[in-house]
């Protein structure tokens, strides 16, 4: 496979990842706040990354390149979720799936305009095609669902969306500029990739955590992470998503385009669709199969572009 295609693959796995990662969680989610989930599947992510990379061995990383990577882990894992979080107390789930969507626009011009990305006309009909797509089926899901809007909540999505993209952008910049094509090499991709993301997930954790010291519920957070009962699932579930949703997306990000990568990673909700009718028994509503092959089309797009 060349490095294209396995950009490509890697970011249709990480959003399959995140796929199956949701249905894992959405059970743990009973018995854990959104915060306190996030910084103990943060923690858990770090010891399976150190674990790894403890028998791959670890790579010579540049002052710039680590700082990128953490600045990445901060803003986009720590500041981004709790933002995104905060928002969800505020928005209807229409108005936050229109912010989602405006994120992937969004990344590809800051992908434009800091890494000088230019995707082909080709392309950016394949990324127009997925985030249509894509749209839809949130859509179509959250239908049936009402909430006011209010102007703090979309502040808030809107900076979390920014916090997200800026985040992207960053952990290309944290990775090695030179592009290896020897195959031999293919280990030193892996080694880099894993590194950055334990560095991202590490700093997110921190970050997590201190806000978490700041308003006091550190502690607490603690206390719901101490349920031996969930202690199987949630370490299989952070398994899935780590070196599925975190590793594949940086991965991803190493081989191909920003903006590619990051649309293709966006059909999360796409595979939620037949996860959520087997394992959940739900209802698949005929707009989001709509969506799933407007979605689709576009991959084969961009696949081609």
């Amino acid at each position: 496979m060349d490095g294209r295609a396995i950009g490509i693959a890697a970011a249709l796995g990480s959003a399959v990842s995140w796929a199956l990662g949701a249905i894992l969680f959405k059970k743990i989610g009973e018995s854990m706040s959104p915060l306190a989930m996030t910084l103990a599947k943060a923690l858990v992510s770090v010891v399976l990354l150190g674990v790894t990379l403890f028998f791959m061995g670890f790579k010579a990383v540049t002052p710039e390149n680590l700082r990128m990577l953490v600045l990445s882990g901060l803003i986009g894992i720590a500041v981004g979720d709790t933002l995104f979080f905060a928002a969800l107390q505020h928005l209807g789930p229409q108005t936050l799936v229109v912010l989602m969507m405006a994120g992937q626009v969004l990344t590809a011009l800051l992908a434009l305009i800091f890494l000088g990305e230019r995707p082909s006309a080709h392309a950016w009909a394949g990324i127009a095609s997925v985030v249509a797509g894509v749209t839809v089926v949130l859509w179509a899901n959250l239908s049936g669902e009402r909430q006011p809007s209010r102007a703090r909540g979309i502040v808030l999505g809107l900076l979390s969306v920014l916090c997200m993209a800026v985040s992207l952008i960053l952990a290309k910049k944290g990775l090695v500029e030179k592009v290896l094509v020897d195959p031999a090499a293919a280990k030193e991709k892996m080694q880099e990739t894993l590194q950055g993301t334990c560095v991202r997930v590490l700093a997110g954790a921190v970050g997590i955590a201190l806000y978490g010291l700041v308003t006091g519920n550190l502690r607490r957070w603690f206390a719901e992470g101490r349920d031996a009962r969930l202690a199987g699932s949630f370490v299989f579930s952070v398994f899935v998503v780590t070196f599925g949703g975190f590793w594949l997306s940086l991965l991803a990000i190493r081989h191909v385009d920003v903006a590619i990568a990051n649309t293709l990673g966006s059909m999360e909700p796409v595979f939620v669709l037949p996860l959520a009718a087997i394992f959940l028994k739900e209802k698949i509503r005929p707009m989001a199969i709509l969506g799933t092959f407007i979605a689709v089309a576009g991959v084969v797009v961009l696949c081609n572009a």
